[in-house]
């Protein structure tokens, strides 16, 4: 058993792997020992390079998804029978701020998610551990978004190669087993039980585990509370169809 740079509670002092480079600290992250690569990254936690790239990645896929979101509007607006005397500058409008959604949202979305959850993890902090800069919980964060940056990739490709009415069920989480139209709730709880996401969660709590100095089962609860929370939420927000629909 290596006994080097361990605390005297058995944590592993961060930053022992050397200064690995972006995609170093990405294969380290995905498949090549997640905890060693996080004692590197808890050590140098600049994040400039892979906000950038994500986030190139991100807008590079929602350019060809807008114009495929506009479709999907429009389809949606002309198959609905309450719609049909909707005027044609709503429904024009309405297809465009789906494309720009479609691209805000891809660039600003997963930032916004970073710097809450990085905020979650340091109202952690404060009670548990040795105290991490914000800087460091926030590059933990995006590194262990990779998996999910990948279902992003998956469920892109698909959006592009399915027909518009096949959009709704496209998911890579356990959503994609049911049969059917299915909608509501039932579905937003099983498309969060996604195994990109889990793999994610199980990421963020190795590396926050690392960045606190804590035992990865302390901050495995924490982040497993939150996720579920977060699925029961959006559960519960979501309209059960109506009978007979």
């Amino acid at each position: 058993m290596d006994t080097q740079n361990l605390t005297g509670d058995g944590i592993k002092e961060p930053g022992d792997k050397g200064n690995l480079n972006l995609w170093q600290k990405i294969s380290g992250v995905l498949w090549g020992g997640p905890r060693e690569t996080f004692e590197d990254i808890a050590a140098r936690p600049g994040v400039a390079a892979i906000v950038i790239l994500l986030t190139t990645v991100n807008f590079i896929l929602a350019l060809p998804l807008m114009f495929k979101m506009k479709e999907f509007t429009l389809w949606s607006i002309q198959s609905n029978p309450a719609a049909a005397s909707t005027p044609a500058h709503t429904v024009s409008m309405a297809a465009t701020v789906a494309m720009v959604g479609t691209l805000v949202g891809a660039v600003l979305g997963p930032l916004i998610i970073w710097l809450i959850m990085a905020g979650l993890l340091k109202l952690f902090n404060a009670f548990t551990g040795e105290n991490a800069p914000f800087n460091t919980l926030f590059a933990v964060t995006v590194y262990a978004y990779l998996p999910v940056m990948l279902a992003s990739v998956i469920r892109a490709m698909l959006i592009m190669i399915s027909p518009i009415q096949n959009i709704p069920k496209i998911s890579t989480g356990l959503s994609m087993l049911l049969p059917g139209d299915h909608t509501g709730r039932l579905y937003v709880l099983l498309s969060q039980i996604d195994p990109f996401t889990i793999w994610g969660l199980v990421l963020l709590a190795v590396g926050s585990s690392v960045a606190m100095k804590v035992p990865a089962v302390k901050t495995g609860i924490y982040v497993g509370v939150l996720w579920v929370i977060f699925v029961l939420i959006a559960a519960l927000i979501t309209p059960s169809p109506a009978v007979g629909m």
